[in-house]
This record gives structure tokens, sequence and C-alpha cells, in this order.
């Protein structure tokens, strides 16, 4: 019974006792020293240890270590390390292959001027910003276009309405701004250096509905407005098209977004017109490539400064609509 009972305490007293730490040895090539750290983790680029003499952790690259005497000399750790590459590198492998299968990997090329024209008629519907409602202020832009608030408004709504692909430019009457009475109490306000006076204008219903709808589209980060959109007024010119004009002067990025769209597609064209077996394409290849050409060059040229390009813009654009919406 005594024996039994010196047992089971001694049981109790191992069981009690920490866990005795897990150990590496690690050296570096060329270097005879070898320390014995006590081992945290370590992933595919390098160890993580703690020295046994202090509390100091250390992490240490694979690439500086003597890989060949770990793997003989710490056969758990290297085991261990191997497993890790192993995952890493199926996962590697599969995500390749995931990219190598994605419908989207690769983009949709053109065999002919046809296909040519359908796959930059899709690119001109894709989504732009429009004017930032909150860089400009409605007053200050209609002073410096001299444009007629409510035109302003219902601009937005006009290229909206012209960025569908199915939408219409309907030739229907502007309603009429109402001018207040009593014109000259109304705020100064300069204008290129000139003192003017703004008189207060009343808005249409249709003028404060397209506000509204305007002001929600970009509060809520919508993208309703495309380069089809902006070709099309453009290229109409006129009342409708001012306010359009004077939009593009101040949006930045979808002059940008548009030039990118057109610089791209006048190089697919070049290219296309190349291939031996487009050789009766070739002139309304290099129609085409021009007329992107313009477009690009005319948008590039588009500065919130300069109004230079406005009648060339708009024969830029009616070219290219020729061509692509037949």
């Amino acid at each position: 019974m005594q024996l039994v009972r010196l047992l089971l305490v001694a049981s109790l007293a191992l069981t009690a006792l920490p866990a005795l730490a897990e150990t590496v040895q690690l050296r570096r090539p060329g270097n005879a020293t070898t320390i014995t750290f006590e081992y945290i983790t370590l992933d595919e680029t390098e160890i993580m240890v703690k020295r046994l003499d202090s509390d100091a952790v250390l992490n240490y690259k694979w690439d500086d270590l003597d890989l060949d005497w770990i793997k003989k000399n710490n056969p758990k750790i290297w085991a261990e390390y191997e497993l890790l590459l192993s995952d890493a590198k199926a996962e590697k492998k599969m995500a390749k292959k995931e990219a190598e299968v994605d419908p989207f990997a690769q983009e949709a090329t053109a065999s002919d001027t046809k296909s040519l024209v359908k796959n930059l008629l899709i690119s001109l519907q894709d989504g732009l910003k429009g004017m930032s409602l909150e860089a400009n202020r409605t007053e200050a832009v209609c002073n410096e276009f001299q444009l007629d608030e409510n035109l302003l408004w219902l601009g937005f709504e006009d290229l909206k309405r012209a960025s569908q692909l199915s939408g219409k430019l309907e030739a229907s009457a502007r309603p009429q701004a109402v001018v207040e009475d009593n014109m000259d109490t109304g705020p100064k306000t300069k204008v290129k250096g000139k003192s003017v006076t703004v008189a207060k204008v009343r808005k249409s219903p249709e003028a404060a509905a397209a506000e509204a709808m305007a002001r929600k589209d970009f509060a809520e980060g919508n993208r309703p407005y495309n380069t089809l959109g902006y070709l099309r007024t453009l290229a109409e010119g006129g009342t409708k098209g001012k306010p359009i004009w004077m939009m593009l002067r101040r949006s930045t990025a979808d002059r940008e977004a548009m030039k990118a769209i057109f610089d791209k597609y006048a190089k697919m064209a070049g290219d296309l017109a190349e291939k031996p077996e487009l050789k009766a394409s070739k002139g309304e290849l290099a129609v085409l490539k021009k007329a992107l050409e313009n477009c690009a060059d005319s948008v590039g040229k588009v500065t919130r400064e300069s109004n230079v390009v406005e009648a060339r813009l708009q024969t830029d654009c009616r070219a290219l609509l020729t061509l692509v919406l037949r």
C-alpha cells in the first residue's frame, strides 16, 4: 500500500511540471557556430525562435540559414517546413489554374470590323461620373459659362438619356427660365474680372426634378452617364450640347476615361487593318481608326480654361457616331 501511495504522488508531481519547450538548432553557412533556441513558429520565409538564456525573440530568414544542416539535425521542424511549402505551392498552382479558366482573364478580341465596332459600342457604355456637384457650385458654373440654371440641370437628364443605347434626343421645347423682378438688386458676381449682376431665376418644375435626381445620383455614387451619351449630346450641339460641353470641361476623370477608350480602339483598328485576311476591310478600318484618333485628340485638348476645340469636337463626335451607330 505504501508503494502504491508513493507511485501515485510521483505521478501527480510529474503531471504538474510544465512541458519541456521544443528546441531547434540553427547555424549559418560558413559559420561553425551552432545555437540551440526554443522553437516558436515558422512560415515559408522565416522561422521565429527564442533564446534559451533570455526572453529575446528572434526571426531568421530561411535564405540566411544552412538548410542542409538544419534538415539533418532538426527532422521534425524540417518536416513542418516542407509541409508548409508544399501547401503554399499547391495554393499558388490552384490560383494559377483558376486564373487560366477565368472567362474574364482574357479580353475579347475582334476578328473583323463588325466585331470591333460591337466591342467599341459596349465600351462606350461604361459608366462615367459626370461633373462633381461637390467641387462645383451651380451659381459659379452658370455664371462662368453664361448658362441658364434650368438648362444646366436639364443637361444632366439629357446626358443620362443619351447614355442609353435606345435613348433618343427628342427635339422637345425647353422650358423658359422665369426671371424675378428687380434684377438690378441681384447679387454682384465677378466673371472673368468683370462685375455683373446675377438675376434671380425661378426653376421650372422640370429643372427642379432634374436637379433632385442629379444630386441623388451623385450622393449615391451612381454612374448613369457614359461616352456614348457625351458623343450624342456634343454632336447635336446647340441648346442641349452647351451644358454637356460645360460638364465635360469640368469632368477631368470623364475626359481621361473617354480618351482611353478612343486610343485603345484606334490601336485595335490599326492592328486589324494590318492582317492580310482583312485586306478588303482595310479602308473602312482606316476610316474608323482616324475617327477614333480625332476624338481622342480633341478630348485630350479639352480643359476648363479653353473652348477652342468645341466646334472640332462636335464634328469628330458626329463622324464617329456615323460609323458606330449604323
